[in-house]
């Protein structure tokens, strides 16, 4: 029986469309077919038992039967099956940590419990959802290359399944990009803005995408953190208000080390959200 965790089921099941009984675009031939692969017979009673027989309710089944490197196996070969119709939706990283953590690759942080004996504990926070908190990243298209050694910081996150980031490159091609952006900001559980100068300069960042963070801000429906890339006035704008990262609102360009620097933001954001 494989060791997932309640929210990893979440996760999987929400990133494979699971609800209503489908598992991606899987046929029922199709999905007996994958799991030929495998040397697994989806099809038998074994997976049949004691449910209507979808192919959700098979793909649970053998959740609960097989060990943890096989279904850590297919779990793998499902996120890339599924990013090779639908690239860059949400959670795809999220899910790979899982697999990869079924399959062994991944050594785990140790739980509070398992912590030793006079490690010095931080007073328990409540997290924000039991889900993987997503992150939306607001920035300046001059600054991509600022904000990515951020985002870099965040990966070993996102492969823990404690986060998901969303940025406007992952927008696939041909989509409408205003409408991805406007949503995705809407319904991110924390929203980064990287301040600099282009930052400030542009209408977009600014006016629109700044305005819905103090908006949610406001409103209690997300976590708001600015992130100060390079020298700009931004104290005296609207997200003046907020707490910034990092320490002391030094920009990250203006550190001796900018490993430091953007390790220094990423667990600042953590600790802010976890």
């Amino acid at each position: 029986m494989a060791s997932l965790r309640l929210r990893e089921r979440n996760v999987l099941e929400e990133f494979l469309e699971m609800r209503g009984g489908y598992v991606l675009n899987f046929s029922d031939r199709t999905f007996a077919d994958f799991f030929q692969d495998f040397d697994v017979e989806i099809d038998t009673a074994l997976y049949l038992e004691g449910h209507s027989g979808s192919k959700a309710n098979r793909l649970r089944s053998f959740w609960g039967r097989a060990p943890d490197r096989l279904v850590g196996d297919v779990l793998w070969e499902l996120v890339e099956y599924a990013e090779s119709y639908r690239p860059g939706r949400p959670g795809a990283e999220a899910c790979r940590a899982i697999a990869a953590r079924l399959q062994g690759k991944q050594a785990q942080l140790p739980r509070p419990q398992d912590t030793p004996a006079g490690t010095p504990q931080r007073s328990p926070r409540p997290s924000i959802t039991a889900r993987p908190i997503e992150v939306f990243f607001s920035y300046a298209h001059e600054d991509e290359a600022l904000m990515n050694v951020v985002r870099l910081q965040l990966v070993v996150r996102e492969r823990m399944g404690e986060i998901v980031k969303w940025h406007d490159r992952m927008i696939p091609s041909g989509d409408e990009w205003r409408t991805q952006v406007d949503s995705r900001i809407n319904l991110a559980h924390v929203i980064l803005l990287f301040m600099s100068p282009h930052f400030l300069a542009s209408r977009y960042c600014y006016e629109i995408e700044g305005e819905i963070a103090l908006r949610r801000h406001h409103e209690g429906t997300a976590r708001v953190i600015p992130v100060v890339l390079r020298a700009c006035d931004w104290a005296v704008t609207p997200f003046g208000e907020l707490q910034v990262l990092p320490r002391d609102g030094i920009p990250i360009n203006q550190w001796p080390d900018m490993d430091q620097a953007s390790l220094d933001v990423a667990r600042g954001i953590m600790e802010s959200i976890l």
